[in-house]
């Protein structure tokens, strides 16, 4: 028989603060972590000097998300044990204050090391915060069902997170020439639109900054501490006999909710959407090109070898280089808009006289490297060598671009109506935290529906009922992210207080960052390549796989899952 329900003391000044900072927390987690995806690409490109669908390219980008995902989820777990040691709002606040500085400094980055290790410490950051944040505000609101409407709805924030990247980097690819220059080398891009994104991320710090003073630390944890009766943290208390089955049980289950996460929800956009069969005129249109530029890539390389050899020998080669590539590549882009019908005529004589002016500039670059390479022909060769594969690369992706933005917007449709979703299952999550109701059962909510949606979204509607399959998608993400709001509720109750966030980051980031985003490998290099059809019905069936797989080792676990002592405050 359920305790009969009393009202919910009102909130004052500082509990809307508190509220307020925890939600931008969550917000710009999700928004920081789904910049990669936007950023990574051209970013890399730019910085290796590559094209952006050149091989070596695609290798960083895949080692960046593993690099990220290990760091993110190593150095988290160390910051559980700081946030037990040192207090939830000292922690939180350090946390959100390294991921809104970590995509600036990003933003300036000229080499590709210091590019991806402010990725990761971007991502240290969000593992770190999310725990410091769900635990400090489990603890500020001592009433049971105030505690469970904050931990529900502030973090249904994290699902805006990914919906607000997305338009505001839309916004900057729209506006990237009109805003100010940026201070970097003159060899890079000054308008770069990944380097104005990752500004963005700053954005967390000011209101953050601003509001921090007037909030509390938590009142238990910051009363034990000051009496002498808080425990140290201990990673190896976590494996007591009291919590071993508490602390392998919560980090199964998140590696569950993560595995479904990456191995099947993250790759669709991008490697599932594309091969629905409504783009099949678009992939046909691709295939002859994308063999082209493969071939391309291969003349790439094998030009690349005299040109690095060329640079190292003469000094001031590769500046003069650099800079004749950003002339060429910014021609292109006034080419095109000379010739869209759309652009205005005194837009179009603006474009003109830019045009004439780096002609200009690109034939005093054209001197200046003759002048240079006079003891060395091979090295002005090398040079152009280059070049000239470089614009058939550049030809090459104008001919795509059609058939592949097409494909992109099919892509971006699926992934907003799975970001919907997940924004709808946060919100139902914390409708349902406040009724009477055991929390392995509120977990098997969501679990069970999933059982049936994975493979009916990824074998079904994605072979039979491409227009569905967007619906298919909202529901997947529906069922799967509200698990991670569950165990945002869930983990700052089941552990006691001085282990609360070693214990929530170990399920967390053990399980849930490092084992379960592992499950993106597993679909698509362990299990998709043993399955029949092309690549797109391959990885689709592997997601099915593995989406189910984690759901049914979910399910099972959940039985194991103990419920929350009565007493949750202390």
């Amino acid at each position: 028989m359920s305790e009969p329900q009393t009202p919910a003391p009102k909130l004052g000044l500082t509990e809307w603060l508190i509220l307020t900072i925890a939600s931008i927390g969550f917000l710009f987690d999700t928004y920081e972590l789904l910049m990669t995806p936007l950023v990574a690409v051209p970013a890399i490109a730019e910085l290796l000097s590559l094209p952006p669908n050149n091989p070596v390219v695609t290798q960083w980008t895949g080692n960046l998300l593993w690099l990220t995902a290990l760091c993110g989820g190593t150095f988290g777990l160390m910051g559980g044990w700081l946030i037990d040691r040192f207090g939830r709002k000292t922690i939180m606040a350090a946390s959100i204050f390294l991921y809104a500085f970590s995509p600036c400094a990003a933003a300036f980055a000229t080499t590709l090391p210091v590019f991806i290790f402010f990725r990761c410490t971007t991502f240290i950051g969000v593992c770190v915060e999310f725990i410091a944040a769900i635990t400090w505000l489990a603890e500020l609101f001592p009433d049971k069902r105030m505690k469970e409407m904050a931990l529900g709805y502030t973090q249904a924030f994290a699902s805006v997170g990914g919906l607000v990247v997305t338009g505001i980097n839309v916004w900057i690819v729209a506006h990237a020439n009109e805003l100010p220059a940026l201070p970097v080398p003159e060899i890079f891009n000054t308008h770069a639109t990944w380097r104005y994104t990752l500004l963005t991320g700053f954005l967390p710090a000011i209101p953050i900054a601003l509001l921090l003073p007037f909030v509390p630390e938590s009142k238990v944890w910051r009363e034990r501490r000051a009496s002498g009766s808080l425990k140290r943290p201990s990673f190896t208390e976590l494996f007591s006999p009291e919590l071993r089955r508490i602390t392998l049980v919560t980090a199964g289950l998140s590696a569950c909710a993560y595995g479904a996460a990456f191995g099947a929800l993250q790759m669709t956009p991008l490697r599932v959407a594309p091969g629905l069969a409504d783009m099949a005129e678009q992939r046909t249109a691709l295939k002859p090109l994308q063999d082209e530029a493969k071939e391309l890539n291969k003349q790439l390389d094998t030009v690349m070898v005299p040109f690095r050899a060329a640079t190292a020998e003469v000094p001031g080669l590769l500046e003069i280089a650099a800079n004749r590539a950003k002339i060429r590549i910014a021609q292109r882009g006034m080419r095109n808009a000379l010739d869209n019908p759309a652009t205005p005529e005194e837009k179009k004589a603006e474009l003109k006289a830019q045009f004439a002016a780096s002609t200009n500039k690109f034939a005093e670059l054209d001197a200046a490297l003759t002048k240079l390479t006079e003891a060395k022909p091979d090295a002005k060769k090398a040079v152009i060598e280059r070049e000239k594969v470089l614009k058939l690369l550049g030809d090459n992706r104008a001919k795509q671009e059609p058939f592949d933005n097409a494909i992109k917007a099919r892509g971006n449709t699926v992934q907003l109506w799975q970001e919907l979703g997940g924004l709808g299952g946060r919100i139902a999550l914390a409708a349902l935290l406040v009724v009477a109701i055991s929390r392995g059962k509120l977990l098997r909510i969501f679990q069970v529906p999933g059982l049936l949606i994975f493979p009916l979204t990824y074998i079904w509607l994605f072979r039979d009922q491409p227009a569905l399959f967007q619906f298919g998608m909202a529901a997947a993400g529906f069922l799967t992210v509200a698990q991670f709001s569950y165990f945002g509720e869930y983990l700052p109750k089941i552990f006691p207080l001085h282990l609360r966030g070693t214990g929530g980051s170990f399920a967390t980031n053990v399980g849930g960052r490092m084992i379960g985003t592992s499950c993106a490998f597993l679909t698509a290099n362990i299990l998709a390549p043993q399955l029949p059809g092309n690549t797109f019905e391959q990885v689709a069936l592997a997601a099915a796989i593995t989406g189910t797989g984690v759901y049914i080792i979910g399910l099972g676990l959940s039985f194991l899952l103990p419920e929350p002592p009565a007493e949750e405050s202390h």
